[in-house]
């Protein structure tokens, strides 16, 4: 299935108590995991769907999508509802990668492509603010090594803030327009070939996320699984 890049939004009282017994945190993903291996997998599937592609080429074009496309991805997602044993809000949420509540956002593979069009870096964070807002931030130690890919990471309300306004001031066309998915395979970013319209779509629900939660003063957690 690949890596996957996750941003959960926390109050710092919920944070203080990660950082406290971190196990806490990392048994809770544990108990979600098989749940959402599935889910991951069928949202996945649908969209690389050719119902789906279409839907979203319409939808990004500003058109309203034609209703036999509208039946037809209705029956998959009902047939894959079947097989997950899961609820149809679950598996929207998963498709479309920010959580029913909010408080979760999923990037799935798009994570390293963004990371790279923020920064131009291919693992390195440095002090920016833009190279915390997906790699970055404090270790939150994963002692019984739960985590496959490293362990979760945390950033104070502070620098969810400072990321925040870097995002709302980030020159996404720009980037955009200037980016070269040949020269990021070549450099080893992961799945560097997206879309422009992918990215933009990805980088404004990061944006988003982040301005959401500086709004309300919350830390964040980062993690890749």
């Amino acid at each position: 299935m690949g890596m996957e890049g996750v941003l959960r939004r926390v109050s710092e009282f919920e944070l203080a108590g990660f950082r406290r017994n971190p196990g806490n945190f990392y048994s809770g993903l544990a108990t979600l995991s098989p749940q959402l291996s599935v889910l991951q997998e069928l949202s996945q599937r649908l969209q690389q769907s050719a119902v789906f592609r279409r839907i979203r080429e319409r939808a990004l074009s500003g058109a309203a999508p034609l209703p036999e496309d509208v039946e037809l991805y209705r029956r998959e997602l009902e047939a894959a509802y079947a097989k997950a044993g899961v609820s149809p809000d679950e598996l929207a949420s998963e498709s479309i990668g920010l959580s029913r509540d909010g408080r979760k956002l999923r990037l799935h593979k798009s994570w390293h492509c963004l990371h790279y069009l923020l920064t131009g870096k291919i693992w390195e964070t440095g002090a920016s603010p833009l190279g915390k807002a997906i790699l970055g931030g404090r270790e939150l130690p994963d002692i019984n090594q739960v985590m496959g890919y490293g362990p979760a990471r945390y950033l104070l309300p502070g620098e969810v803030s400072q990321v925040a306004h870097a995002l709302a001031n980030f020159a996404i066309s720009e980037a955009l327009e200037a980016y070269d998915p040949e020269r990021a395979e070549t450099l080893k970013v992961y799945v560097a070939h997206h879309q422009p319209d992918e990215l933009r779509e990805m980088f404004n629900q990061l944006r988003d996320f982040y301005d959401t939660a500086a709004a309300q003063n919350e830390a964040m957690l980062l993690w890749i699984h």
